[in-house]
């Protein structure tokens, strides 16, 4: 089953004219022009991961509104910029700049126009697809905010009360931007009673179409998993589809058919996709009709449909699990999975075939997915080789000191 966020989350979803929040955008902007309230870190913070666990933080002496913006000095008094605090989590404090705030909407809504930009007309993601994501979070300065255009929809999924607070003026701006968008804001519900975030009102997804390079996806945005479609995949899906010639493919966790569909472009001999969601089946099915392409869909785990294989009937084997580790606690287990699952791909591939596998784990390193790796192929007995290590798109770009940014491994391997 293809489900990378199964938790429950709560939705809201605006209108097109206007976009929604219960904290109101007009408390946020008079609240900017406040004196910010002063926090002092027990750690020094030069170089620094930007979360820092209450135990890091020095209880302050004022009382503190949760998700309030704080000017930060280390433990030896020294500025360190701004962040949310919040002293209901564990994980108190969330840093967004090095320097101090005089005037936080206006703060992100530079932040927000700067993120676009370099969607639009940095990388000009418009030319090949219609779905990619807008925010990632801390890499964007943005803590605990993503947000992805998924054709005619804007999906926003929060996990900060502090940056909550903030949205109000995000949306209006990107509904102005966006004219022919609907909004609709998503928080995981674990997050919300560790941040004590307000529930939301539930909301209906938004029905739109995805192209990306000249295929079309039928998107339920804010259903299902994640924000209702992988925009993360689309290079790795494209890298597939230029791989695929000739190939007998297999496409584990299918999904939505991306991987299947590209494979059939990209002139496989023959293709089997399948996912342990019967829904996923049903849009892989309507997908590829849709498209135009022949290919074959299946209700089915991806460790039975594995070990059912014949020895050597794919040559290339697409490995894309959901995300088996959600924090540290899992690891160990998570790892386990993620090993029997690519032992059992290394043993049915062809030789000389190709496995491209995958972990969404942002808690599993890429030392660790490679080391995993590694001890999947002497499991299997099989000589392995890594042709392409990759990650999500430049959509995604990564922060240096949040290696957590960094959350998508793909490799591309050849098993002889």
């Amino acid at each position: 089953m293809k489900n990378r966020d199964s938790k429950p989350r709560a939705h809201s979803r605006t209108s097109r004219g206007r976009a929604s929040s219960t904290e109101t955008g007009s408390k946020v902007r008079s609240a900017a022009k406040q004196q910010l309230p002063e926090l002092r870190l027990k750690v020094r913070a030069h170089g620094r991961h930007p979360w820092f666990y209450r135990k890091m933080v020095q209880k302050p002496q004022e009382t503190i509104p949760p998700g309030s913006i704080c000017k930060v000095h280390d433990r030896e008094g020294r500025m360190c910029g701004s962040g949310f605090y919040n002293p209901r989590a564990e994980l108190a404090l969330r840093m967004f700049a090095d320097h101090a705030i005089d005037d936080a909407g206006q703060h992100f809504l530079d932040a927000l126009q700067a993120a676009v930009a370099l969607r639009e007309q940095t990388l000009e993601l418009p030319k090949v697809t219609n779905a990619y994501r807008l925010i990632h979070a801390e890499a964007d300065g943005f803590p605990g905010l993503i947000i992805d255009k998924l054709g005619d929809a804007i999906v926003a999924q929060v996990a900060s009360l502090g940056m909550r607070q903030q949205l109000e003026p995000l949306g209006e701006w990107l509904l102005r931007h966006y004219k022919k968008c609907e909004l609709m804001l998503l928080q995981d519900k674990d997050w919300a009673e560790r941040e004590g975030m307000d529930k939301l009102p539930h909301a209906h997804p938004i029905a739109t179409t995805v192209v990306e390079h000249k295929l079309r996806y039928a998107v339920q945005a804010g259903t299902g998993h994640k924000t209702g479609f992988f925009a993360d995949q689309r290079d790795n899906r494209l890298l597939v589809r230029s791989l695929a010639k000739g190939r007998s493919v297999l496409d584990l966790c299918c999904n939505s058919g991306g991987f299947a569909m590209n494979a059939v472009v990209g002139g496989a001999s023959k293709v089997l996709a399948g996912d342990l969601d019967e829904v996923m089946v049903e849009h892989t099915q309507h997908n590829a009709k849709a498209n135009k392409l022949s290919l074959q869909a299946v209700h089915g785990d991806a460790f039975d449909m594995l070990r059912e294989a014949q020895h050597g009937a794919h040559d290339l084997i697409v490995l894309d699990p959901p995300k088996w580790v959600a924090n540290k606690n899992q690891i160990e287990l998570g790892l386990q999975r993620y090993s029997d699952l690519n032992r059992l791909g290394f043993e049915k591939v062809a030789r000389g075939g190709l496995v491209v596998t995958c972990s969404c784990s942002g808690s599993v390193s890429e030392d660790s997915f490679l080391r995993m790796l590694r001890e999947s192929a002497a499991a299997a007995r099989r000589d392995v080789r890594v042709l392409h290590l990759r990650s999500a798109g430049a959509d995604h770009p990564v922060a240096l000191e949040c290696p957590e940014t960094r959350y998508l491994k793909v490799a591309v391997l050849q098993v002889r």
